[in-house]
């Protein structure tokens, strides 16, 4: 499977994706998987113009990614980036295939309620969550690969979430 990672995080291509998940899982391809950014010219040549000699980075709409990791992208290492867990629901059902989904950074929002010191969840966010790990994609939540991460359970757990 080409997908290395799959991770949400609101601030999408940044040093720490770059600096350590990137060489930690060996990846020679970002895509930013976002069909409203796809959707601006401007927002694709800023994402694209990241890419550098050793890594390519694309910006795609969700179901063209999951066309581009049929073809092209079954040869590379990609890591997959969500600005949401609405847009890794979204791709999934677009036929995107990954296994695990890395919560990486999601930033406080009105009604969230804190995971980690980097991921906020919303109970729309626990019930897709949910939603994703009754479909089989495994739920961590963890900023950088050196960190382990919290049982995640209590949190998607809509009972549980709002005690």
């Amino acid at each position: 499977m080409p997908v290395v990672l799959a991770r949400v995080d609101n601030r999408l291509v940044h040093g720490q994706v770059l600096e350590a998940w990137v060489p930690a899982v060996g990846a020679d391809t970002i895509v930013v998987v976002d069909g409203a950014l796809a959707a601006q010219p401007l927002h694709r040549v800023v994402i694209e113009g990241l890419s550098q000699p050793r890594l390519e980075v694309r910006l795609m709409e969700p179901a063209r990614a999951a066309r581009f990791l049929e073809s092209d992208g079954a040869r590379r290492k990609i890591v997959l980036l969500f600005s949401d867990v609405r847009g890794a629901t979204e791709a999934l059902d677009a036929r995107v295939t990954f296994d695990r989904l890395n919560l990486g950074n999601m930033h406080p929002k009105e009604g969230s309620r804190q995971v980690t010191p980097s991921v906020h969840l919303t109970p729309e966010d626990a019930e897709r969550l949910s939603a994703l790990r009754a479909r089989g994609v495994e739920i961590e939540a963890r900023a950088v690969p050196a960190e382990r991460s919290p049982n995640l359970a209590p949190f998607l757990d809509l009972r549980e979430a709002e005690r």
